[in-house]
């Protein structure tokens, strides 16, 4: 019995479940997910850590939510022993309904406000990672108000370039994020002596989809280095997060070699003794997830075909995005004549492309479009642009699908508004 996705009978299948199928009784834009492929990619990545590093040094793997937060996929890796980093209070909010114990969820979000501050001391969440100096000041100071001593961890910029893209790189000392090791030694000296924080570490973490584990040990051993002096100025490092970023495949990419990352935080970062998290979203979700959409319209002209989707950039935006690329593969193959296309969606943009020159099966009206690898940053960034309402989503697991977000409705899409008097 095969999981994941698969062909069978000449059309795609997730598990048991044809496409087709699914398409016929939830209709397109349809988010789709396999609860057996976020399942397997949690276990490769904890089972690897487990044979390499030490039973006492076992990483607290936390699911960086932002990839895609719906409340059942989180469930899914709650039950797998997974913990939970999240940026906002909302995400904050998902993870308590989805039911994580709050003391395996970090906040690493950025530009802390305090009503999200005070939500997550209330939750009673393990820590803070801190982003800017004026974070720790605040969060002492509400910590204060609320009779509580917060634990924070200093996110370190190490200056390294990281990622598949430039707006998913994150640890170059031009991006927005961390603090320098220099502000960090003067930080966490000033946070050592406030009443109500409680420093107890640093982070890292470079960008996205790093295929090379060259990215990361100049990263580990900065991380390294710092904890050596902070150390030897009497201060205490207990804890280690050494983020996330593990690739996934879109089109030929090349996979991290998680076995050897794993030796080098063995080797790195294992002998400074501390608790160690990460933080995967991306390498969980990812390949875990199809957008399954509609052709409306083929469109010829003297120049070129445009293959055009009843999906559009409002329900994915990676490609408009990031110039991202995303496997596009026709749910049945019904000849073996193929034709070139541009295929794009619906919106009255012309960014509104999903990939130019694209060679398929001779595509027709009606006939159903999978595009893969739509698990992370699909849905999680979608919206309702040219007032179009939100896809559904399902979530299969075996020969049972679920529907784990209706489609959105009209009246949904004015929902809270209101014409004045």
């Amino acid at each position: 019995m095969m999981s994941g996705f698969h062909i069978k009978n000449n059309t795609l299948h997730v598990d048991q479940i044809a496409f087709s199928d699914i398409a016929k009784e939830h209709g397109t834009p349809t988010y789709i997910y396999s609860a057996a492929i976020i399942r397997d990619q949690y276990q490769a990545l904890s089972s690897v850590m487990r044979d390499v590093l030490p039973d006492n040094r076992q990483p607290m793997i936390c699911y960086a939510c932002k990839a895609n937060s719906n409340i059942s996929i989180l469930n899914v890796l709650k039950n797998m022993g997974c913990g939970l980093e999240i940026v906002s209070e909302g995400e904050l909010f998902r993870g308590l309904k989805a039911g994580f114990d709050p003391a395996k969820i970090i906040s690493t979000s950025f530009g802390k406000g305090r009503a999200e501050i005070i939500a997550c001391i209330t939750a009673g969440i393990r820590q803070f990672n801190i982003e800017a100096a004026d974070e720790v000041d605040h969060i002492n100071d509400i910590s204060k108000e609320m009779g509580k001593t917060t634990q924070i961890v200093f996110r370190l910029n190490p200056n390294i370039a990281g990622g598949g893209h430039d707006k998913i790189s994150t640890g170059r000392k031009e991006d927005k994020f961390g603090n320098s090791a220099e502000d960090i030694i003067k930080l966490y000296q000033k946070a050592s002596e406030l009443t109500h924080v409680n420093p107890i570490g640093l982070s890292v973490h470079i960008g996205s989809q790093v295929s090379t584990i060259e990215s990361f040990r100049p990263a580990f051993e900065k991380l390294t280095e710092l904890v050596k002096i902070l150390r030897a100025a009497g201060h205490m490092v207990t804890c280690l997060d050494i983020g996330g970023g593990f690739p996934i495949i879109y089109n030929d990419e090349k996979l991290l070699d998680l076995r050897a990352y794993a030796e080098w935080v063995r080797d790195i970062i294992v002998p400074l003794e501390t608790e160690i998290q990460m933080e995967p979203g991306r390498y969980l979700v990812g390949n875990a997830g199809v957008l399954l959409t509609k052709v409306e319209y083929v469109k010829q002209t003297p120049s070129r075909n445009f293959l055009v989707l009843d999906a559009g950039m409002n329900d994915l935006i990676r490609p408009t995005l990031y110039d991202a690329y995303h496997d596009i593969q026709p749910v049945t193959a019904n000849t073996i004549d193929t034709d070139t296309y541009d295929i794009v969606g619906p919106i009255c943009e012309s960014g509104d492309i999903f990939t130019k020159g694209r060679t398929l099966t001779k595509m027709a009206k009606d006939d159903l479009v999978a595009i893969k690898s739509a698990g992370a940053y699909g849905f999680s960034m979608a919206s309702t642009y040219n007032s179009r309402p939100l896809p559904s989503e399902i979530l299969i697991d075996g020969n049972h699908a679920s529907v784990i977000r209706k489609r959105q409705t009209l009246e949904d899409l004015i929902q809270g508004e209101a014409i004045p008097a």
